[in-house]
């Protein structure tokens, strides 16, 4: 399939050599907004106008990925596209591995190194790099688990971050809009806009994820 990859930072063009080198699909382009259009050209690609893309790049013709990492945003654009008629493309890394029961949803990523254990399922818009995700679990829409571990039966909520080596214990639910930090251990349930930091041990900060949401990766 054809490809429009959205994005024009260093995980666009991570995105873009993954999906060249390692899928049978072509990238052809990327778009950005107009705004943040500050390359006319990325690794032999045109750098396109989100806004005017159907013109020289229809959804008949193309899908789109979403490469952002900031969950809202890439949310808010993966709609935009929804509005625009295009359907997004799935990556999962042939150095990931998976089995044939996963499910996913749209604009799912699965990165080289990731271990998926049957039965489990990613929603629309999931990010996964290196991630280990045991049986029978579920991650939601839009969410980013960077170099996370799941027990088995583990929930995670809409829109939540998981960082570098935090771990959840099996038959837990991370709530929506969580942050995990790097190195955490969650061994129970968790509220929504809940943030947990590593110290000498696993702490809940006392106050929210919204207040610090648009800080993460872009």
């Amino acid at each position: 399939m054809n490809i429009v990859i959205y994005g024009n930072g260093n995980f666009a063009e991570y995105v873009e050599y993954l999906i060249s080198n390692d899928s049978e699909d072509t990238v052809c382009a990327f778009c950005v907004e107009k705004q943040y259009m500050e390359k006319r050209v990325l690794n032999g690609h045109p750098v396109i106008d989100f806004n005017t893309i159907k013109k020289n790049y229809p959804p008949e013709e193309f899908n789109l990925f979403i490469a952002i990492g900031l969950n809202k945003e890439r949310q808010r654009i993966f709609d935009l596209a929804k509005m625009k008629g295009y359907k997004m493309t799935n990556y999962i890394s042939s150095k990931a591995t998976t089995w044939n029961n996963l499910k996913i949803g749209e604009n799912t990523w699965v990165g080289e190194g990731s271990i998926i254990q049957p039965f489990v399922t990613i929603d629309d818009n999931s990010i996964l790099f290196g991630a280990n995700v045991g049986h029978h679990s579920s991650i939601k829409n839009h969410c980013l688990l960077s170099g996370a571990t799941l027990g088995g039966n583990v929930i995670v909520g809409d829109f939540s971050i998981l960082g570098l080596n935090s771990s959840v214990k099996h038959n837990v639910q991370i709530g929506e809009y969580n942050i995990i930090g790097m190195g955490c251990n969650i061994d129970r349930n968790t509220d929504d806009y809940a943030i947990y930091h590593h110290g000498k041990t696993t702490l809940k900060r006392n106050f929210s994820s919204k207040k610090i949401e648009m800080k993460y990766l872009k």
